[in-house]
């Protein structure tokens, strides 16, 4: 009986042994630390493109204020020659003819100056911008060269390699510099579209619709969400691409872009050739 009470507690301490064993603490083995390693990456934020040539324009925009009280920001197109103040005679009155002529110094000068909509509302901030800022500027060659002067350049973005690489324009107010990404880039016949509208009072329905027609006039796709809340920035200009030699004509180009409030930006705009172009004469339905 003693062999075999002896046997027995031999046995009940291995068994205890080999549990205590298995409650010990195993170190991280390699599929358990790449899973540690996974989900750390995941929460690492993502990188950011930082554009390389960030508006600064507070100090150009005070200056020319002190030269001309009409000043209201600063426009610049990167790789153009387009880097200039914007001024706006605000009288409904007078209906943007003051600046058609005109220089920054007031003087007559048949290139002008790039000049905003006289309906359009400035507070030097972004926020007291109107919901649509439009801004005109001559393009005097006829045979629409992009390399004339003031917004001739804006045809450089009939080329889509020129488009993919300058997603942005800049557009500084006396107190904020702004970046706005391009969305649309079309010819119209100014009065089968009023792109120029402000949009204050407008519902939301009757902005999306306002960006749906100008979207499908674009001669490029571009992939950016843009929505009724967004603010808009219209740049416009001659055109005598469909009316070869003649002017006046009821044609225009037109970019429109909207402001980047994230400050997430891209190196390249995404675009592509829009396959079905509402024509300039052409109604839009929706």
């Amino acid at each position: 009986m003693k062999k075999i009470l002896a046997l027995l507690l031999t046995i009940l301490m291995v068994i205890s042994l080999a549990a205590c064993a298995d409650r010990e603490p195993k170190p991280a083995d390699e599929s358990s630390a790449s899973s540690s390693s996974s989900q750390s990456s995941k929460v690492e934020p993502e990188n950011t493109y930082e554009l390389p040539d960030f508006p600064d324009h507070g100090e150009d925009i005070a200056e020319m204020k002190e030269i001309n009280d009409d000043t209201r920001g600063w426009l610049r197109i990167p790789d153009t020659t387009v880097d200039d103040v914007v001024v706006s005679k605000m009288d409904p009155n007078d209906y943007n003819n003051y600046y058609l002529r005109k220089d920054v110094y007031k003087n007559y000068s048949m290139e002008g100056v790039y000049y905003a909509d006289c309906r359009n509302q400035f507070d030097g901030t972004a926020e007291g911008l109107s919901h649509n800022t439009t801004i005109y500027g001559h393009a005097l060659d006829l045979n629409d060269d992009p390399d004339e002067i003031r917004f001739s350049q804006l045809k450089k973005y009939w080329d889509i390699d020129f488009a993919k690489d300058h997603p942005y324009v800049y557009f500084s107010t006396e107190g904020e510099d702004l970046v706005w990404e391009i969305f649309a880039t079309f010819f119209t016949n100014y009065k089968m579209y009023e792109y120029i509208d402000p949009l204050e009072g407008y519902s939301k329905e009757e902005v999306q619709a306002f960006l749906g027609e100008a979207m499908a006039r674009s001669d490029f796709n571009y992939n950016v969400e843009v929505t009724p809340d967004d603010k808009y920035l219209t740049l416009s200009t001659c055109v005598y691409k469909l009316t070869p030699g003649v002017y006046p004509n009821d044609y225009r180009y037109v970019i429109m872009a909207k402001l980047v409030t994230d400050g997430n930006y891209k190196e390249k705009a995404d675009v592509e050739v829009n396959p079905n172009i509402l024509g300039p004469d052409e109604k839009y339905t929706g």
